[in-house]
């Protein structure tokens, strides 16, 4: 591998997380770093870019349309991902790391050096996360759709009047579900189950950023250096048992 720094590009929507990122990074011997924006065409050319969920969506997004995406510029997301199925789908699309806002320099440090080797890194939380995620029984269509009318707030008798059931199998489904969750409340229910992506899956990525109409990616220039310092919601019901 050669000698050269490691070309990190920082994008992030949220300015004292991207001026931490960058100061941060600047502070690393062996990387070189810019604060930039996803729709830079000088991403495509970078060895790898550090960003949050929505923009590394869409610049995946925008690597797979250029075909791209197993070029060698890799995406390390850094985010407070409140829903499993961010991190499976950001993984899904070709990201190579994922690691928790509040990540300490040094695991960054590695995270980076990890991906720009070719391998995947996931902090332990992530890994936790995912693993806990994996272990759980999935829930049966008609499970899931009971929970997600649940969350709009419907009681059993219109549940059943929804999906032309008896209140009697509406119960059954949420015992049910209540034990693959390993909870015991609607609302302890609600809140799992739509933290691990069982009720709403992530919607299409919205379309990708312009750099998708490039031909092909640019040569990079060399990155300047900035310095700066580093710097539940959901839909709750009422806290019932399956038989309420």
């Amino acid at each position: 591998m050669s000698n050269r720094p490691i070309q990190v590009f920082v994008v992030h929507d949220d300015y004292v997380c991207r001026t931490g990122l960058t100061a941060a990074f600047a502070e690393c011997d062996d990387m070189r770093v810019q604060a930039t924006s996803q729709d830079d065409p000088a991403l495509l050319s970078c060895d790898v870019v550090v960003t949050d969920f929505d923009n590394g969506i869409r610049i995946l997004a925008a690597m797979h349309a250029l075909q791209l995406d197993r070029a060698g510029t890799k995406v390390a997301i850094v985010a407070n991902a409140e829903r499993e199925w961010q991190i499976r789908d950001a993984l899904k699309r070709g990201a190579a790391g994922f690691l928790p806002l509040g990540s300490s320099a040094e695991e960054l440090y590695v995270a980076v050096r990890t991906v720009h080797r070719g391998e995947c890194h996931l902090s332990p939380s992530i890994a936790a996360r995912l693993a806990t995620s994996l272990a759980t029984e999935p829930l049966t269509e008609r499970e899931g759709q009971v929970l997600a009318l649940l969350t709009d707030g419907l009681c059993n008798k219109h549940i059943a009047s929804r999906l032309d059931i008896s209140v009697g199998t509406v119960k059954a489904h949420l015992r049910s579900a209540f034990d693959k969750l390993g909870v015991h409340s609607r609302t302890e229910a609600i809140l799992i189950a739509e933290r691990r992506g069982m009720l709403r899956q992530p919607g299409p990525a919205r379309r990708p950023p312009a750099l998708a109409q490039v031909q092909a990616p640019p040569v990079l220039p060399r990155p300047r250096i900035h310095h700066g310092n580093p710097f539940v919601d959901a839909d709750v019901a009422r806290f019932a048992p399956a038989d309420a």
